[in-house]
């Protein structure tokens, strides 16, 4: 084999395989290499056989993990995401999802019902004008006054005298002092609709947030977020390296990196010119590999190369501080229906959905927590995601701050929370078969202060956040592209318009950016 490239990638999570994939389909010869025998890194989508091996390697490695209840037959028929995300059917995801061409190897389907706990029951959170007007648990005048806000929200409101002087307040206070929204209602478009993780997250993110899901609302559908088969992010990561390696791209899996040099171009490979070249060693592999370019998680990135490199954080208007430092989650196969009935008025019929959206505000739970909000996804059947009666229930707390609590003290309340409100709607008993609690740390994504190595790019391994994740991940993947494409055409520069994140798409069929697959 050939053992030099252009572009060595490190870790298959969903920003570096949508990375890899725009490099590849522009032409550049790209290794991409993971320690772990599958596709997604902290991302991925694995069988129950699968993730007690993960949890067995995570319990060596002396990472908080807990693994509770006998794994059940057909095992492999679940496909249980490790980081739970859902994809807004409008943003840089989604383009990238169809103009890739990636979109023809996955299928997806409309979230169903978006949930907010509220005083011990579960409340839909209208998404849009006409669930406004078609609750019965706002008043006239609270109507009148959310349809104020929704208006103002869909609108070009950085300029709004509303708005000027509160950028930086937090929305519950804004949408208090300005809208004269209820407690309630205030607090379901905070956490339901703005999708804030904390108390004291900003009115300006929170209010771009909004304005692009409702935006989204009804380009698939009446829901503004769609969610993949099979796990979702690691499937969908998986799909971005498969289109790689349809252009040319080289994968090692199960191989972890032993070393990583830095030395000058020489005679033994004189094409590299005067930039540096990076030489990876790949344990038990033969040949040491050689690239120009080095694209590296920030948790792959060996400690003396991660302060030389230049990280590359997300940009774009819906990231607000705080930042969490880690992401509590659980993981619980569930024997029984997990469907929530979704009304649909104009028909007069009802349909069910096993994947939803729970939302639990701060401090909404005896025993929760009082500063982060708590999601809650369902998954089942209808996505391929668990055989026939059964579901899969995902829990995710935000962290500000190294907790001295384990993950199953943090998220058991909730899981026990949830099956009980199961039960009570569905009036049939939910047994927990097994579950999983996990400690998932986030690398800070601070840019390089001091002057970075020429060629050497980290991205954040993942985004904590479960509605606008996968679009960070398309907007540092977009970043990354450019600035290596720039520097592997000879020109170090600033990320430059020049340079096409898919090149391939004005070659694609007409109608073909559409063939997303239900």
């Amino acid at each position: 084999m050939d053992n030099h490239f252009d572009v060595i990638v490190l870790g298959t999570g969903l920003t570096e395989s949508i990375t890899a994939a725009a490099l590849s389909k522009a032409g550049f010869k790209v290794a991409h290499i993971d320690p772990n025998p599958y596709y997604g890194a902290d991302e991925a989508s694995l069988s129950l056989d699968e993730l007690v091996k993960w949890v067995d390697r995570r319990k060596q490695d002396n990472h908080s993990v807990t693994h509770y209840g006998e794994v059940p037959p057909h095992a492999r028929q679940y496909s249980v995401s490790l980081a739970p995300s859902v994809i807004p059917s409008i943003g840089p995801f989604i383009s990238s999802l169809i103009a890739s061409g990636v979109s023809r190897y996955g299928s997806f389907k409309l979230l169903g019902r978006v949930v907010i706990y509220d005083g011990g029951i579960l409340k839909d959170v209208p998404q849009s004008k006409d669930d406004i007007f078609q609750s019965k648990a706002m008043s006239l005048l609270e109507k009148r006054r959310v349809t104020r806000f929704l208006m103002f929200a869909a609108g070009e409101f950085e300029n709004s005298k509303e708005l000027h002087g509160q950028e930086n307040s937090p929305l519950l206070d804004f949408l208090h002092k300005t809208f004269l929204l209820s407690e309630a209602t205030a607090r379901a478009i905070t956490y339901a609709l703005g999708y804030c993780c904390f108390i004291t997250e900003t009115t300006l993110p929170a209010l771009h947030r909004i304005r692009a899901y409702l935006k989204a609302s009804g380009r698939y559908g009446s829901s503004s977020f769609l969610v993949g088969y099979y796990g979702g992010s690691g499937e969908i990561a998986q799909g971005f390296c498969r289109a790689a390696a349809v252009s040319g791209g080289v994968y090692i899996l199960g191989r972890s990196v032993t070393r990583i040099s830095v030395d000058p171009a020489g005679p033994e490979c004189p094409d590299l010119k005067s930039d540096p070249r990076f030489v990876v060693e790949v344990d038990d592999f033969p040949d040491r590999l050689h690239c120009r370019c080095l694209i590296s998680s920030t948790t792959l990135l060996p400690g003396h190369l991660r302060t030389l490199a230049d990280v590359i954080c997300p940009q774009i208007s819906s990231c607000g501080s705080p930042q969490p430092f880690a992401m509590a989650r659980c993981i619980a196969i569930v024997d029984g229906p997990i469907t929530v009935s979704l009304d649909t008025k104009d028909s007069g019929t009802s349909e069910v959905s096993d994947s939803s959206l729970l939302v639990f505000p701060p401090g909404s739970l005896k025993g929760g927590s009082d500063v982060s909000a708590v999601h809650v996804m369902t998954a089942g059947p209808g996505t391929m995601s668990a055989p026939s009666g059964k579901g899969i229930l995902y829990i995710s707390m935000p962290l500000l701050t190294n907790s001295i609590h384990s993950a199953e003290t943090l998220l058991r309340p909730y899981l026990t929370a949830v099956l009980i409100l199961f039960r009570a709607e569905q009036q049939e008993q939910n047994t927990l078969i097994c579950s999983t609690f996990y400690i998932q740390e986030l690398a800070s994504c601070t840019g390089n202060t001091s002057d970075s190595l020429v060629g050497l790019l980290a991205v954040p391994s993942l985004s904590a956040h479960t509605t606008q994740g996968v679009d960070e991940a398309a907007v540092v993947a977009e970043a990354a592209f450019r600035k290596a494409a720039a520097f592997l055409d000879g020109e170090i520069k600033d990320i430059s318009k020049q340079n096409v994140f898919w090149p391939l798409l004005a070659e694609m069929v007409e109608g073909e950016v559409n063939d997303m697959q239900w």
